[in-house]
């Protein structure tokens, strides 16, 4: 029960190729990604790869954005089939993403999501988006953000911090 009082959709279909499909409890299905240090890095901030996360710690993180949220799997079609590429949850402060491969960065599939959680959250009679923390050394997250009109209002340490006025 994400977001008090409000049914969380199963499907937020995007477009022919790419959907948000409801998160289901299977928190395993998130931990290959976020053992990428990649994604580890720019999600959590941590470089030290001695703390990439296990199973528990991505079990409690589905747990926490799950309460907060409604957490999705990002899913496109690969073969005729969807698979899981990553995860969004759609909330009003800092909203999440990850893209767990390589391979799907740089399509502009995470604007896509972006534009979708933009979508939903106006939809629901949300009026801005704030705390949207970036690290500063995440330049993509930070390109990504501009390019969808969110404004960069502060910095906190090693992150800057955006907000996006939903219109």
């Amino acid at each position: 029960m994400p977001l008090k009082d409000i049914d969380q959709p199963e499907i937020i279909q995007i477009s022919d190729t790419l959907r948000l499909r409801r998160y289901d409890g299977h928190y395993e299905k998130l931990l290959p990604g976020y053992q990428t240090p990649y994604v580890y890095q720019n999600s959590e901030g941590i470089f030290d790869e001695t703390k990439i996360p296990d199973m528990n710690y991505v079990r409690g993180m589905c747990r926490y954005l799950d309460s907060i949220g409604e957490l999705y799997f990002i899913e496109v079609t690969e073969n005729g089939e969807y698979i899981s590429i990553g995860d969004v949850t759609v909330k009003d402060e800092n909203p999440p993403i990850a893209i767990w491969e390589d391979r799907f960065r740089g399509q502009g599939i995470g604007k896509s999501v972006m534009q979708a959680v933009i979508r939903r959250l106006k939809t629901l009679g949300y009026k801005k988006i704030t705390g949207s923390e970036v690290f500063k050394w995440n330049t993509a997250s930070q390109k990504l953000h501009e390019s969808l009109g969110f404004s960069r209002v502060g910095e906190d340490g090693d992150s800057y911090i955006y907000e996006y006025i939903l219109k």
